[in-house]
């Protein structure tokens, strides 16, 4: 082995090997995108929000009999609760890429709100309702699969936790530039559990009630793995003395 192809592999340069075949630079992004360096407090708000949602959703799954559609109700109160975030911190945060983003969100929330219209004005045509009347109808039906299930606490508490990482994500931001929210490690991990989780498919089938349980574990499982990650990945660069 040459000089030369050894110290890519072993010293601090951005293409040498971090862990595996993994990267400096990649390791770098990815800890980036992430929201940057995460404090000993910040991981465990992380882990502490991750912990409290399963909880919750574990609860909504006992009580509420909540089924494997309901599961996936905290991401999407995540979802909604990034696309109203962009557009307010498009005025405090004066960039171009977080102007198309926010641009972005609000297209996104004028096309669930055009939805809405349009299928309250179908129901509202095939019952016989005013549209008022329907859009009651219709907000009541959404409230009560959410309410009775108990998963409006899942859902409130995954929001919230987002927002809480929004500082973290704005001084990384300003620090590296964008993307200002990118495809996580979460959504990663949940992808590489659920593909572990396929050899488990004939156990899960035998059981409408294992379907949820094991969706509830990926979910888990994911968050939990894309903290570890974050935190391995930022450890292992700050004990090479490599800034992030």
């Amino acid at each position: 082995m040459t000089r030369r192809s050894k110290s890519k592999f072993s010293g601090n340069g951005d293409d040498a090997m971090l862990v595996n075949k993994l990267s400096i630079r990649d390791a770098r992004h990815i800890v980036r995108n992430e929201g940057g360096v995460m404090t000993v407090a910040g991981a465990v708000s992380r882990l502490v929000t991750a912990l409290v949602v399963s909880a919750f959703i574990a609860r909504a799954i006992i009580v509420g009999k909540a089924t494997a559609w309901h599961l996936f109700l905290p991401m999407l109160g995540e979802y909604l609760a990034l696309l109203v975030s962009l557009p307010i911190l498009n005025l405090m945060v004066r960039d171009d890429a977080v102007r198309k983003d926010a641009r972005g969100s609000l297209r996104l929330l004028v096309g669930i709100a055009a939805g809405s219209i349009v299928w309250i004005a179908v129901q509202a045509s095939r019952q016989g309702n005013g549209w008022g009347a329907q859009a009651g109808i219709e907000a009541a039906r959404l409230g009560a699969w959410i309410v009775d299930h108990e998963m409006h606490w899942p859902v409130l508490g995954a929001a919230a936790g987002f927002l809480l990482t929004l500082p973290g994500r704005v001084r990384s931001f300003r620090e590296h530039g964008p993307p200002f929210v990118a495809v996580g490690l979460g959504c990663g991990m949940r992808l590489v559990v659920i593909l572990f989780g396929c050899f488990l498919v004939p156990w899960v089938l035998g059981d409408s009630s294992r379907i949820v349980w094991a969706v509830w574990a990926v979910l888990l499982l994911a968050e939990l793995g894309a903290l570890v990650m974050h935190w391995d990945l930022q450890r292992r660069l700050q004990k090479r003395g490599i800034a992030i």
